[in-house]
């Protein structure tokens, strides 16, 4: 049974955090790559053959906290305007004569980016001849199917045409991408109005909600309620994301104590354990592979994994109930990919509590399954 620190042990952990407070001081600062190392969730990746694009993304960069990425031709001799942009449009004809062939796309500057770190991706692009930039266009061959499930922004600038082919570009080079319904379009009368446009944009494509709750948020299903869970910043709570994005994860809790909630994932996540004292709605990770949901206050030693938003004590016994139940994780805003189910694979785990290993749980009586005590 779960019992309260000693003094003793509190001091040690105190002591233990104090360590840790002083390597983290003394460490080395991570090499200066352009990127953030995860601290932001948006990239920005643009082309500029005239500047207009990259006066626009001058601007963005003053309303969201993002990494930008700018991509440049690898020939930069190139008059791409010369006789009414007939290399550009050459280089077009070329791509859409052969869409799937990497040879068709023009070279650019290499790019080392890690696609994982964001759940959101704004594509600032010209247009030419009513289809996206063609530079711009190799670098979405590259990358595209990497930002698959992610948010897409898209803000085309251009002298006059409608955008409709750079949006077909879009989709054809990302199919899997999470397009916000409205693009941007900028053209050249409307240039010098390009902030207080961004800023519309940004509003009207709900980007501070989209941005900040893919990811930090999660849905938890019981029963028949959904609730929504804030995640907690934690190594713990990106590993579990990086899981949910394959699919969403379903296990089976018991009840523990008559204070929360118990059941095994089926794997395991990064831990790093302290001493807390929950509340209602708080999930916590235990011994590496286990989810505790609370209904009330506990003492004891857990990862913070999120805590259930909106619901008070009862409301959580309600919806929980009582006895063994079927929990599905999901990522907040998921397409619906196919399920996991921790409970497909076995466990190996049983043993009775003299110690004894058992080849399967007993049809009666009190036995450990993975390490927590179940009876049936």
């Amino acid at each position: 049974m779960k019992k309260h620190f000693s003094h003793i042990i509190l001091m040690l952990t105190a002591f233990w955090a104090m360590a840790c407070q002083n390597d983290e001081a003394n460490a080395m600062p991570p090499a200066d790559n352009n990127f953030t190392n995860g601290d932001n969730k948006t990239l920005i990746v643009y082309y500029s053959y005239t500047n207009n694009t990259e006066q626009i993304v001058d601007d963005l960069k003053t309303m969201v906290n993002a990494d930008v990425i700018e991509v440049e031709p690898a020939n930069k001799n190139l008059d791409y305007a010369a006789n009414n942009y007939a290399i550009g449009t050459e280089q077009l004809n070329k791509i859409k004569n052969n869409p799937n062939d990497e040879g068709s796309y023009p070279a650019i500057d290499p790019v080392s980016v890690d696609m994982s770190k964001y759940n959101t991706v704004i594509i600032a692009t010209p247009l030419w001849w009513s289809q996206m930039a063609s530079n711009m266009q190799t670098f979405l061959f590259k990358y595209g199917n990497e930002m698959a499930g992610k948010n897409i922004g898209l803000i085309v600038s251009s002298h006059s045409s409608s955008i409709s082919g750079v949006e077909a570009d879009a989709t054809r080079l990302v199919p899997k991408g999470k397009f916000y319904t409205k693009s941007l379009w900028i053209n050249a009368s409307k240039h010098s109005q390009r902030k207080a446009l961004l800023e519309q944009w940004l509003k009207d494509v709900n980007y501070n909600d989209n941005v900040n709750d893919d990811y930090n948020t999660m849905n938890l299903k019981v029963n028949n309620s959904t609730m929504k869970v804030k995640l907690a910043d934690n190594a713990a709570t990106k590993a579990l994301v990086e899981r949910l994005k394959g699919g969403a994860v379903t296990y089976n809790a018991h009840d523990y104590g008559g204070f929360e909630k118990v059941g095994a994932l089926g794997f395991s996540l990064p831990s790093n354990d302290t001493y807390i004292t929950t509340e209602p709605g708080d999930i916590m990770l235990y011994t590496s592979n286990q989810l505790c949901i609370f209904f009330d206050s506990n003492s004891w030693e857990y990862t913070p994994i999120g805590k259930i938003e909106g619901m008070t004590k009862q409301q959580l016994k309600d919806a929980f109930g009582t006895g063994e139940v079927s929990i599905t994780l999901s990522l907040y805003n998921s397409t619906g990919a196919a399920s996991i189910s921790a409970n497909q694979t076995k466990s190996n785990n049983i043993y009775a509590l003299n110690g004894q290993k058992l080849a399967e749980a007993p049809a009666r009586g009190m036995y450990i399954e993975d390490g927590v005590k179940k009876i049936k």
